[in-house]
């Protein structure tokens, strides 16, 4: 009897045990699972980013990864960053990491390649270009889309360049009708101008000629024309703008996280007041949580904008930027 019971109590424990082993390997499959489906919708969700961008099919395999970046080092050592379309530097790297989302390469290039290819969008609008400067945005869009502030004072410029541009070809387009107008009234005038008829030569005048009773002679020359009224000038437009970001100030590491190697980002909300101020200042979310924050709303706080113009008077606007906070290589 005692040993039956030696058996029993060897046996519960070793039971206890297989279940357990049993228990873990069906939870260790579905953590698999789980992080192989995440990873699928990932690369999904990047591939769709960069077929929507009208770039070429993503590279499939290791060597084509490595060929593409070859292009993408290639393209930003010539300045090609943002043109010409599908063989720039940005959509490079775009496709690289539609094939890749982890590739680490891509995505501290793209970091890198921002504030560039920023500059470079600018003086596509300094220079008038507006399809290229919104083709720039588009892919500023697709490989930052937490720059919110950046994007939104470069969308800001493109619409107000638009506007001044339609402004300008109505005004050509009003005084090219001026001047048809003026050159119709002249033709009219001269149809009805009379002919001028050539003096006779007068005949030999007599030993003791009379004198001739005075006479009325009538003008044959028309009237002067009414002068045309000036038109009453068309009142100024009023002027419609978004939020230009002035200055940037980057923020400061913390050393803490500096000696830990710790890279993260930080996610804020703030408001643009009348006069260009940064207010309001608050955090939205934060990778790792209150790491980097302080800083970030140090630095956030001392940005300087052009105000948001509507109606021709300036106006508190809201926005949101993500700080990121990246280590060198």
């Amino acid at each position: 009897m005692a040993a039956s019971q030696n058996k029993q109590k060897l046996l519960l424990p070793i039971v206890v045990g297989v279940v357990l082993l049993v228990a873990a390997g069906y939870f260790l499959m579905g953590l698999l699972s789980s992080e192989k489906e995440e990873a699928g919708r990932d690369a999904a969700e990047a591939a769709l980013a960069v077929a929507s961008a009208g770039t070429s099919p993503a590279p499939t395999t290791p060597e084509d990864i490595a060929r593409v970046l070859d292009e993408a080092k290639a393209a930003n050592e010539k300045g090609q960053l943002v043109a010409p379309e599908g063989a720039n530097a940005i959509e490079l790297y775009l496709r690289v990491l539609a094939a890749d989302p982890e590739n680490r390469l891509a995505r501290d290039a793209l970091n890198e390649l921002m504030p560039y290819a920023t500059d470079r969008t600018d003086q596509y609008i300094t220079e008038g270009n507006i399809p290229q400067a919104e083709r720039a945005l588009e892919l500023l869009r697709k490989a930052d889309p937490s720059s919110s502030v950046i994007l939104t004072t470069l969308a800001g410029k493109i619409e107000n360049l638009r506007r001044i541009q339609a402004s300008r070809e109505t005004e050509q387009q009003a005084l090219l009708a001026e001047q048809q107008r003026v050159a119709q009234q002249r033709a009219q005038a001269a149809q009805v101008q009379p002919e001028t008829t050539a003096p006779a030569t007068p005949a030999p005048a007599a030993p003791e000629p009379a004198t001739p009773a005075p006479s009325t002679v009538a003008s044959t020359q028309p009237p002067p024309a009414a002068a045309t009224p000036p038109r009453p000038a068309p009142a100024p437009a009023l002027e419609n703008r978004n939020f230009q970001l002035t200055r940037k100030v980057e923020a400061t590491y913390p050393q803490r996280a500096l000696r830990q190697r710790l890279e993260g980002w930080v996610e804020l909300s703030f408001d643009i007041t009348t006069s260009g101020d940064v207010t309001n200042v608050k955090v939205v979310n934060s990778l790792p949580k209150r790491e980097f924050d302080r800083e970030a709303i140090r630095a956030l706080s001392q940005w300087k904008f052009r105000p948001r113009i509507e109606d021709g008077k300036a106006v508190t606007a809201s926005a949101r930027q993500r700080l990121e906070f990246k280590l060198g290589r």
